[in-house]
């Protein structure tokens, strides 16, 4: 059925990602449809969103990317379908069943059944086509976080676009929750090391072990610099690595290798992106950041904005939010009332974007209408002019720090991996606002 809704209508499209010269492909073609070819994860962003909602097709069977950098694509781009082409005995690894468990809805391994994925397929297109009737957003908007019609933002885009181009060390400045890692990314995956790895350490939580072993939580298991070689390795706050650890980064970048303490060399070809929420003129005037490490990194500087200077895309970031969250929780909201969207307009959000996402989050998931109105926003109404904006910013935080711990049942680990902070500032921040000493009550608003 799904087969005949496509075929009796516009011819529709597949993006098909890796795999050399196949059959199967020019078969599809003489059938109708429209097959987008794509080697190169640079230009993947950009094609997905001119053809908007479709199937993706990744043809894992020639190894032509990594697995972490196609699963960081398809985890963005959740208005695609997302079939998988593997060999049988790709099969037997873990990381490839788990990818196709966690975004794709088929699979099918060579000699491909022409006639059973066909009617995939065209099932699918059926489906999407439904989508878009419950849906008719979906595939309107754009780069999550780096969205935005502002000038503040078509200027960052632009530059991101440009430093890809480069292959030297970027240093990142935003408050919190404005987005600086999605600006790495955005990077990483326009460069040519898209291939590789991208590689997060959180510096509050390195030891001195840090160049032989990889953090768990962050970053798995093995040497940093060997994960990220080729690709790049992104040190989150920079003003939280210590002395020692930037003396040893230091000598990484002027050496091009370091020697461990047993006496192994490591190193390779590897990208530094750094980000930071403080003024790294501060930081040199507070003996926090070496100044020889940081004319050594500070090749290129690039400034992710507040969202309070780019008021005129937070509708459209709360509606992308609403999209996304609705579809992935079957969620009856459909849209923000008038006195909503005032509301999401004249708030300060100290928290940035990453606020506005937590707010609409909470909101859709305790919605019960269709229509989203300001009393079901945890904001905090101005109401008096004489409030100060430090307690705004407090009352939002808290806000925020509740509605995670909702989201995420209370599991402080994964409440702070949701904000992108350490357990230790997770702490920090719930000792701050009196959440610590009631774990099993945080469902509780301050009344």
């Amino acid at each position: 059925m799904g087969s005949a809704l496509f075929m009796s209508s516009d011819p529709g499209a597949l993006v098909v990602f890796g795999g050399g010269k196949a059959d199967w492909l020019t078969t599809l073609e003489q059938a109708g449809w429209m097959c987008h070819r794509c080697y190169d994860l640079r230009a993947a962003e950009g094609l997905l969103i001119d053809v908007g909602p479709c199937i993706g097709v990744i043809d894992l069977s020639h190894d032509d990317f990594s697995l972490q950098g196609i699963a960081a694509l398809v985890n963005r781009n959740k208005q695609v379908r997302w079939l998988a082409l593997v060999r049988d005995d790709q099969l037997k690894s873990d990381a490839i069943c788990q990818f196709i468990v966690n975004f794709c809805i088929d699979y099918f391994t060579a000699p491909l059944p022409i006639s059973q994925f066909q009617k995939t397929i065209g099932h699918q297109i059926g489906m999407l086509q439904l989508e878009r009737k419950i849906w008719p957003q979906l595939g309107q908007f754009g780069h999550l976080g780096l969205q935005g019609d502002s000038d503040s933002m078509k200027k960052l885009r632009h530059q991101v676009r440009r430093v890809a181009a480069t292959d030297v060390p970027v240093f990142i400045q935003g408050e919190v929750g404005t987005g600086k890692e999605l600006a790495a990314q955005a990077i990483f995956q326009a460069s040519k090391r898209a291939r590789a790895g991208f590689i997060r350490v959180a510096c509050q939580q390195l030891t001195s072990s840090w160049l032989q072993q990889r953090d768990s939580e962050t970053a798995g298991m093995g040497c940093i610099l060997e994960a990220a070689k080729d690709g790049v390795l992104y040190l989150d706050e920079i003003a939280d690595l210590s002395d020692a650890r930037q003396r040893e980064l230091l000598q990484y970048i002027e050496d091009g290798e370091f020697t461990t303490q047993c006496g192994r060399l490591v190193g390779g070809d590897i990208r530094l992106i750094l980000a930071t929420r403080h003024d790294p003129e501060e930081l040199l005037a507070e003996g926090k950041l070496r100044k020889d490490l940081y004319y050594r990194l500070n090749v290129l500087n690039l400034v992710v904005p507040a969202l309070r200077e780019r008021q005129q895309d937070i509708v459209d970031l709360a509606n992308f939010f609403l999209l996304k969250f609705a579809r992935q929780y079957n969620s009856v909201a459909r849209q923000f009332s008038d006195e909503a969207i005032r509301m999401l307009q004249t708030y300060l959000w100290p928290g940035n974007v990453r606020e506005l996402l937590t707010q609409v989050k909470r909101a859709v998931l305790l919605a019960e209408q269709s229509t989203l109105d300001a009393d079901q926003l945890d904001i905090p109404r101005l109401v008096d002019d004489k409030q100060s904006l430090k307690k705004i910013r407090e009352e939002s935080e808290r806000s925020a720090l509740l509605a995670v711990l909702e989201n995420n049942k209370g599991q402080i680990s994964a409440a702070a991996r949701e904000l992108g902070v350490s357990r230790a500032t997770m702490y920090r921040l719930l000792n701050k606002h009196d959440l610590i000493t009631s774990p099993k009550s945080f469902r509780q608003s301050t009344t």
